[in-house]
C-alpha cells in the first residue's frame, strides 16, 4: 500500500515539470530516485491548479506550505523573511527584555500611538500590553524610540531579503543555510 509522505513525494505538471519534495525543487523525470519511487508502486500527484486553472508555482506552494516545504529557495527566502518581520521586536525597558508585536496589527497600533505622542499635549507615559495579562509602563519618548526601532527592524528584513534574492538569482546563494545567514 502506498502511503503519502509529504517529505518524499512528487508533483507532475501537464507540461512535464516534476517537483520533488525530497530535494524541494524541480527534477528530471529520468532521475534514478524518481524511477525507484515509481517502481515501488508510487505515482506522482497532479500539480495543483490556481483559480484560473493554471498549474503555477504559487498553486503548488499553497499545497506545500502546510507541510513546511517550499517550491524553491525564493519561496523559502520569502517565508523566512516574513517570519522574521512578523516575529516581534525586542526592546529593553527598565532592564527587562520586552517583545513588541510586529505583525500588521501590532505595527499599526504602535505607529498610531507614536503619532499621537508627537502631537500637542501627549501623555507622559503609555501603558502597553505585551502579553495576555502583562502591561509595561513606558515613557512617551521611549515608546517613540521603540516604535521607530520596530519599524527599522522590519524594514531591515526586507533589505536583507532583497540581497538574499539577488544572491539566489546570481547563484551565490544555493542553500537554506545561506539564505538564513543572509537574513540574520
Amino acid at each position: 500500500m502506498v502511503r503519502f509522505d509529504p517529505n518524499n513525494w512528487y508533483w507532475l505538471a501537464s507540461d512535464g515539470r516534476l517537483y520533488s519534495s525530497a530535494v524541494e525543487g524541480l527534477i528530471d523525470a529520468g532521475s534514478s530516485d524518481y524511477q525507484a519511487w515509481l517502481a515501488s508502486g508510487n505515482f506522482a500527484t497532479l500539480w495543483p491548479r490556481d483559480d484560473a486553472g493554471n498549474q503555477t508555482v504559487a498553486a503548488l506552494q499553497a499545497v506545500l506550505t502546510r507541510y513546511g516545504l517550499f517550491v524553491d529557495l525564493v519561496a523559502y527566502a520569502n517565508a523566512a523573511q516574513w517570519a522574521k518581520a512578523t516575529g516581534g521586536y525586542v526592546a529593553t525597558i527598565d532592564g527587562q527584555q520586552v517583545t513588541f508585536k510586529t505583525d500588521s496589527d501590532g505595527r499599526d497600533l504602535m505607529t498610531s500611538k507614536a503619532a499621537r505622542l508627537q502631537q500637542p499635549n501627549p501623555p507622559a507615559f503609555v501603558q502597553w500590553q505585551v502579553g495576555p495579562t502583562n502591561f509595561v509602563n513606558i515613557a512617551a519618548t521611549d515608546f517613540i524610540r521603540i516604535a521607530t526601532g520596530a519599524d527599522d527592524f522590519v524594514q531591515s528584513t526586507f533589505d536583507k531579503l532583497a540581497a538574499a534574492l539577488a544572491g539566489i538569482g546570481t547563484g551565490s546563494i544555493t542553500t537554506r543555510a545561506q539564505v538564513d545567514a543572509a537574513l540574520a
